[in-house]
């Protein structure tokens, strides 16, 4: 029988998962496609090959020292 997943549990057994096996990750790309919205910091950090689109929460851009 095939299991219908709610988007709550779904996205619920996604996070588990991806904090078991990634606690902490640290990434290095090119960062593109960089765009304030309401105080928050969306991008594209990319490679030659792939790209992973991110953002960072106001309270955390607040603390970043750029040089």
């Amino acid at each position: 029988m095939r299991r219908v997943w709610s988007v709550t549990d779904l996205t619920i057994q996604i996070r588990d998962r991806l904090e078991a096996d990634f606690f902490e990750v640290w990434v290095e790309g090119e960062l593109s496609n960089c765009r304030f919205w309401n105080g928050h910091l969306y991008f594209t950090l990319k490679d030659a090959s792939s790209q992973l689109r991110g953002f960072m929460f106001r309270s955390t851009i607040r603390y970043l020292k750029f040089k």
